[in-house]
């Protein structure tokens, strides 16, 4: 049911799903096609599903199941993309910096206790359409800088009036 509407949102604003990991799901917006609205078609997307989970949730609870919880991490740069694997087994994926620095960003939303962080990068290239907040500074693998992290508390309609989107 989760994977039903989460997949669907990622679909409908121009994302393609990479993979299941386990309970994760692994989407990128840019690859094999890039558009200029990639970056913001991502945070679109994040938004709806945080959205939708929120839905799913009450009628979970009506079910006397548990809540969801998600966490998201976006991050934007070059990756490659392609068919990866052996003679045996081959599959679509993307793999590079970028990648590992989502997943990374993915991770920190626990520590943060956030569902959504966005990388400073992403961030500054969407700013103008969508409300960021600082959320902090994250250390990760690999970098020897930290990373600064946003997260993103909704967008601007048409009028730029502030629209939050809550879990």
């Amino acid at each position: 049911e989760y994977f039903q509407i989460m997949v669907g949102i990622i679909n409908s604003h121009g994302g393609v799903v990479d993979k299941f990991i386990g309970d994760a799901i692994m989407a990128v917006w840019g690859a094999p096609n890039a558009s200029e609205r990639d970056s913001h078609n991502a945070v679109r997307a994040c938004l709806e599903m945080r959205k939708a989970l929120k839905d799913l949730n009450e009628k979970r609870g009506g079910r006397g199941q548990i809540a969801i919880k998600i966490g998201m991490g976006l991050h934007r740069g070059e990756a490659i993309s392609g068919t990866i694997g052996s003679s045996e087994r081959m599959e679509y994926t993307v793999i590079g910096d970028t990648v590992n620095q989502s997943s990374r960003i993915e991770a920190a939303t626990k520590s943060f206790g956030v569902d959504l962080l966005l990388s400073e990068d992403l961030a500054g290239h969407v700013a103008a359409e969508f409300v960021l907040e600082e959320a902090g500074s994250v250390e990760v693998k690999g970098k020897a800088e930290p990373l600064k992290l946003f997260k993103a508390r909704g967008y601007y309609d048409e009028q730029k009036n502030p629209v939050i989107v809550q879990t």
